[in-house]
């Protein structure tokens, strides 16, 4: 996870020139599932009142658009400096072999934290679906940025259909804390997406494990689970006072 902030105005017009000046390459996902894309900023062009950012088009793309539904399109990238940039757009076309996309008004910048990470609390689960198949992950550990754990009630079909979802932007996750009052519910944090970054059975244990990274948590769930992170963060240190004292 990181500090989030929203860069608008005429700094945006600046920042796209700085990426094609320097053929710096744009991530294109489509939101209905399908694979990124890499493509360049080819030319920024005005038309009707709107700039518009022409990028080379893959192939793939052209013949998907003609047999699906138009879907959302995110687009990311990192700046000369490794920062990141993201946002989300309907408003495209594919025209002469380019994908020609309306400037947005304004796009979320990352600045990366460095990123702690603690023993989960036990009992602290995240769960998600892939075709239709729920899966829950025994979390073992726990930062801002992700999670790894192991794959509760694993099949080997269930291995095998995970495959093809690796490091791709997936949608829809929850993460949930339990309570140390077993009568009260626990806390859960909606991640809004998320990328599973590996899994694989680890020799020792014997047991299929699996890390996922935080891509985007809206503002809400951020704080939620910052505000958690955080408590956790100083109970941790607390107790490893005590312990070296």
């Amino acid at each position: 996870m990181a500090d989030q902030e929203k860069i608008q105005g005429s700094v945006l017009f600046s920042l796209f020139t700085e990426l094609k000046t320097n053929t710096i390459p744009l991530t294109l996902w489509f939101l209905n599932g399908d694979d990124m894309q890499l493509a360049c900023i080819a030319d920024i062009s005005p038309r009707e009142n709107a700039l518009f950012l022409k990028v080379n088009s893959p192939v793939e793309y052209r013949k998907l658009s003609k047999k699906t539904d138009r879907s959302s399109l995110r687009v990311e990238f990192a700046d000369l400096e490794e920062i990141k940039y993201v946002f989300e757009t309907d408003t495209w076309e594919l025209s002469r072999g380019m994908i020609r996309i309306e400037m947005p008004q304004f796009v979320h910048r990352f600045q990366r934290r460095k990123l702690f990470r603690l023993e989960a609390p036990h009992g602290t689960r995240l769960f998600f679906n892939l075709n239709n198949v729920r899966y829950k992950l025994l979390v073992i550990n726990v930062s801002l940025g992700g999670t790894l754990g192991v794959l509760a009630s694993v099949t080997e079909q269930m291995e095998q259909e995970l495959r093809p979802f690796t490091s791709k932007l997936l949608k829809g996750a929850e993460l949930s804390f339990p309570s140390k009052d077993h009568k009260k519910a626990g806390s859960v944090v909606r991640i809004k997406y998320y990328r599973i970054v590996r899994h694989e059975s680890n020799q020792i244990s014997d047991k299929f494990e699996c890390a996922i990274e935080f891509m985007e948590i809206n503002e809400v769930e951020q704080k939620k689970l910052t505000n958690l992170f955080y408590k956790w963060q100083r109970e941790y240190l607390k107790k490893r006072r005590f312990l070296q004292a």
